[in-house]
């Protein structure tokens, strides 16, 4: 064996040991990066390792373990996967900690593929394995961020209307970081959010949340300053940390991610989409609010909001983000300075 591949080899064997032996200390996210693969590619190296407890399914030799043997019938395939899917959500509603081996043992006896040929059983587990964590993952925190901007019932000094800046995640339903600011300055105002919402991931709601092992994609609803943001995606195309990372600027955008999540009002503050770019005098009898005074008043909604959120909560995950999940919020929270 060449010594690079020595090198990663012995890598991985101390990888996974640690993550079979001290379960919970490592994300799948973190073991993943330090074994340089993806994260699925290692939940197959775990499994593998778990089965043979041979190097050779570290996957650092030609023959990678999950790559051998005859290829699967398509048709077998497909009329597994409509089985699959269904049965998979049914059990997970029931019981959001199914084991798996229950889930294959009702696919096993489904009317649906009785008398059918089916793969090996450890086949069939990796099939329920992956479905359950694509069902999981559709709630998981971290999995689609989005940055929206949206304006309050809150009074500037100045008459008009407090705009909130929020990293909402889109999965989970929870407000992971906000600010506030100019709408004509966006790009400094969901930095401050982002900035918010990495103090919150040290402290106890980081913990609390159940993470996805990876962020797929940011929209950026962005702000009435468009040229300021060209560099910000251009600095991220050039060396990209998420596979979409995309703004958005059509008209009614302001307030998009926000009533997906909380409907119109966060807590028992209400948002008002369709004031959001209107820099002119309020037309409410309201409160005055500094900066300050607004962040803190925000903050009592937003906890509000993100304590019911959790309430109602089954999900499952892992325990912390996941590395490339901080490196994009680090990424928005130094935006002023691409």
């Amino acid at each position: 064996m060449l010594p690079d591949r020595r090198t990663l080899t012995l890598k991985r064997l101390e990888l996974v040991r640690d993550w079979t032996d001290r379960p919970g200390e490592m994300t799948a996210a973190e073991a993943a990066e330090q074994a340089d693969v993806k994260v699925s590619r290692w939940y197959e190296i775990v499994g593998a390792w778990k089965a043979t407890k041979s190097i050779t399914a570290l996957g650092t030799f030609a023959n990678q373990p999950g790559r051998r043997g005859p290829r699967l019938n398509g048709e077998v395939v497909n009329k597994i996967q409509a089985v699959l899917v269904p049965t998979v959500a049914e059990k997970l509603k029931a019981n959001p900690h199914a084991k798996v081996g229950t889930i294959v043992t009702a696919l096993q006896n489904h009317p649906k593929l009785k008398d059918m040929k089916l793969p090996h059983l450890n086949t069939l587990r990796t099939m329920v394995e992956r479905e359950i964590r694509r069902v999981r993952g559709e709630q998981q925190a971290g999995l689609r961020p989005g940055l929206d901007a949206v304006a309050c019932d809150l009074l500037r000094p100045d008459g008009t209307r407090h705009v909130i800046f929020v990293v909402v995640d889109r999965t989970a339903r929870y407000i992971l970081g906000f600010s506030v600011g100019r709408i004509d300055d966006s790009v400094a105002a969901y930095a401050r959010a982002a900035q918010d919402a990495l103090r919150r991931m040290d402290g106890p709601d980081g913990n609390a949340l159940p993470w996805a092992d990876h962020t797929k994609r940011v929209d950026v609803i962005v702000g009435e300053d468009e040229d300021a943001w060209k560099p910000v995606f251009a600095a991220h195309a050039a060396r990209p940390i998420v596979d979409v990372f995309a703004p958005v600027v059509s008209a009614g955008r302001y307030g998009r991610y926000l009533k997906l999540i909380a409907g119109s009002a966060i807590g028992k503050l209400r948002i008002v989409p369709a004031k959001t770019a209107d820099v002119g005098a309020a037309d409410i009898d309201a409160r005055i609010y500094s900066d300050e005074e607004a962040i803190e008043a925000i903050e009592i909604d937003v906890a509000r909001h993100n304590s019911e959120v959790q309430a109602a909560s089954t999900t499952t995950g892992a325990p912390r983000p996941a590395p490339q999940t901080l490196r994009i919020l680090q990424f928005l929270a130094a935006a002023t300075d691409q």
